[in-house]
């Protein structure tokens, strides 16, 4: 069969920016009526949730209150799909971070410009700072509509990492360099080599060496400037592996086994880029009022999948 709709990946970002209540959340408050309504262009497909708060700082690099986070949410009618609030660290490790999303199924379709409504509590004992919640799925749309760049009809797959930037003499692991604590940078670009497509699957991020990283968000968009979300979503949701602790029960925390290596932040579907194509993204980091934060000479980003030639 021929499908009816393009797929689109899409995650939709509800955290402080959409809601004010989510930036401090303290101890056994309850938040209800968070409304957050989806983007008028497409219908969207809810496939997978996550969430997380903010560090507490570099020298614990742990996300405090994490396990005392319980969630309900509704489907487009105001139907939601629990009774009562449920406490996350029941359904999902580290809170589906590092790119181990936790799968909704069945899939939810929410019409365009639909609201999604959600309730959240604190259960513990501690603030929850800088909560955010994640939704991760496809948008659909009509043919025609985006570009529907796909393989030449004849071709051979190589599978290839990219570095975000390109390699010099001077960045020779092609990675964003000197990330100051404050800093944004907009419509960065990756661009294809005029050989060969590629076919982007997955994504890594991060330094495994410090200076660390604690806050920093991406936005990718297509060659188009279009937003594959609708905020920026933290590195470690996105892309994984994860270097930071998450508490569990009522003390004590572990370190995030995270996808690492073996299987990073997944896309889907996947994205398209045909020879000397652009992929844009905005890179933000707000480290700002963390003790020891620093700036970073080398974050670098791999981009995943497979060099597409034509046969």
């Amino acid at each position: 069969m021929i499908p009816q709709f393009q797929q689109r990946h899409q995650d939709y970002v509800i955290g402080p920016n959409q809601d004010s209540r989510l930036g401090s959340v303290a101890a056994g408050q309850l938040v209800t009526g968070i409304q957050f309504q989806m983007e008028p262009d497409a219908p969207f497909l809810l496939r997978g949730r996550a969430y997380r708060v903010k560090y507490s700082g570099f020298e614990t690099r742990t996300q405090t209150g994490l396990q005392n986070v319980a969630w309900r949410w509704s489907g487009p009618d105001e139907d939601f799909r629990s009774a009562q609030l449920i406490p996350q660290n029941l359904q999902m490790a580290y809170g589906g971070q590092s790119a181990a999303f936790r799968p909704v199924y069945p899939q939810i379709l929410y019409p365009a410009r639909s609201t999604v409504t959600m309730d959240v509590q604190n259960l513990g004992t501690s603030t929850l700072t800088n909560l955010t919640l994640y939704l991760r799925g496809v948008k659909l749309f009509p043919f025609g509509i985006n570009p529907a760049y796909t393989y030449p009809k004849r071709c051979r797959l190589l599978n290839y990492v990219y570095p975000i930037n390109y390699i010099t003499p001077t960045n020779p692991t092609g990675a964003i360099q000197n990330l100051s604590i404050s800093d944004t940078r907009l419509a960065q670009t990756f661009t294809t080599k005029p050989d060969s497509g590629f076919a982007l699957r997955a994504l890594q991020a991060g330094p495994s060496y410090a200076p660390f990283a604690l806050e920093i968000g991406i936005i990718l968009r297509d060659e188009n400037q279009k937003a594959f979300s609708n905020d920026y979503v933290h590195y470690e949701v996105l892309c994984g592996p994860s270097t930071g602790n998450y508490q569990t029960g009522s003390a004590g925390s572990i370190a995030a086994m995270g996808t690492g290596n073996a299987a990073p932040g997944i896309l889907f579907p996947e994205i398209y880029i045909p020879p000397q194509h652009l992929l844009y993204y905005d890179i933000q980091r707000s480290d700002t009022g963390f003790a020891g934060a620093a700036t970073i000479p080398n974050f670098p980003i791999n981009l995943m999948g497979s060099r597409v030639y034509k046969a």
